[in-house]
This record gives C-alpha cells, sequence and structure tokens, in this order.
C-alpha cells in the first residue's frame, strides 16, 4: 500500500543496508537473549543449542515490502519505548527502522498481504497513540482483515475517536473560515460604499 503517508524503500538493495537501522530486531534480539521463556511463549525455542537458530528466529522482523512508514517521534524516548517496540513487533507483521541519513524512524512491513492497513494502524497506535491523517481514513473497515479480537477493537475505537477529535477540529476551522469570509464581505462592502463617487 503506497499513499503519501509512506516513502519507498527497496529493502534488497545492498546501497541501503548501511542507512538503516533494524531496531525492531535488535530490541527483539535483547529480549529474546534476556528472557528464553518469552521466546518460547512466541513459539520459539532460542535455547535449543544451535547459535544461528536466533538469528532465523529474528529474520522474521526483515523489512519485505518496499515502504516505510515516517513516525514522528523517536520511540526510544519513552519510559516504555522498548516495551512498545516489542509490542509492535510482537503483535504486527512490522518492525521500526531507523535511518541513519536523516535521523528518523520509520515502520516496515515484514510479511506482505492483500491489506494491512490495519496492522500498520495498530503499530502507529502502539508506538505513538494516533495515526497519520492520510492513514486514518484509509485503513480497512473490515472486522479483523488483519487485526484480531480484543486488539481489533480497541484499535477501531481509537480509530473512531481520532476521527470525532478530526472532525471537531475541521468543524472547527470551517466556522472560522465562515466567520472570516462574512467579517471580509462587510468590510468590503462597507469601503465600496464609503469611497467618494
Amino acid at each position: 500500500m503506497s499513499t503519501e503517508y509512506s516513502i519507498s524503500v527497496d529493502w534488497s538493495d545492498e546501497s541501503n543496508f548501511g542507512k538503516w537501522q533494524n531496531i525492531g530486531q535488535e530490541t527483539m534480539r535483547e529480549f529474546y537473549e534476556e528472557n528464553p521463556k518469552e521466546a518460547i511463549k512466541d513459539g520459539h525455542d532460542v535455547e535449543n543449542g544451535e547459535v544461528t537458530y536466533l538469528d532465523d528466529v529474528l529474520a522474521r522482523w526483515d523489512p519485505m515490502m518496499n515502504y516505510a512508514y515516517p513516525l514522528v517521534c523517536d520511540p526510544t524516548i519513552f519510559d516504555d519505548g522498548k516495551e512498545r517496540i516489542i509490542k509492535v513487533c510482537r503483535d504486527t507483521c512490522l518492525t521500526v527502522m531507523f535511518n541513519d541519513d536523516e535521523d528518523s524512524y520509520y515502520l516496515a512491513l515484514c510479511g506482505g498481504g492483500m491489506d494491512l492497513s490495519q496492522s500498520i494502524a495498530l503499530a502507529y497506535q502502539i508506538l505513538e497513540s494516533w495515526l497519520p491523517l492520510s492513514l486514518l481514513g484509509a485503513v480497512s473497515k473490515q472486522p479483523e482483515l488483519a487485526v484480531h479480537g480484543k486488539a481489533w477493537l480497541g484499535m477501531a475505537e481509537q480509530i473512531r475517536r481520532q476521527m470525532r477529535m478530526e472532525i471537531a477540529r475541521l468543524r472547527d476551522a470551517n466556522r472560522q473560515w465562515g466567520t472570516n469570509i462574512r467579517e471580509y464581505k462587510i468590510t468590503k462592502a462597507k469601503r465600496k460604499a464609503n469611497k467618494p463617487a
């Protein structure tokens, strides 16, 4: 899904390798190494004696689709930043990437599908609590297309809350524009009426 809220990145292009850090993958490596029981909960036995096994597990968070979705904030600045990144990696098909050239963070898809807008929305909600406006109206409304159960319901309710806030903001802006237009017309009419003939 390529829209104005994403940029195109060819993750297979070797010239991009030095520009990007996979923060989600690094965070999951640290998390699994410190908490092997959590890895087992996720279906990965990282203590099976094979050194490369953890690398194979972590390949799950390699970016696949050629898009990156910009984050407004650095997710690591929050007190619970690592937990948020882990939640994105565990609960969605996305990872968090850092662009060294731009000094900015992005979300990247680690899996494919017909419509992953719900997963992208959930990842934004986990990391930033809100969605970019251009994504807000583009998220699939089909229940449980990519996000399921309570996570889908929570995501859907948060989208509605944000939409109501945007509607109120736009309604206020529309009112202000209307007031300014009326005042402008009145001022113009008075000037025209007061002009000497």
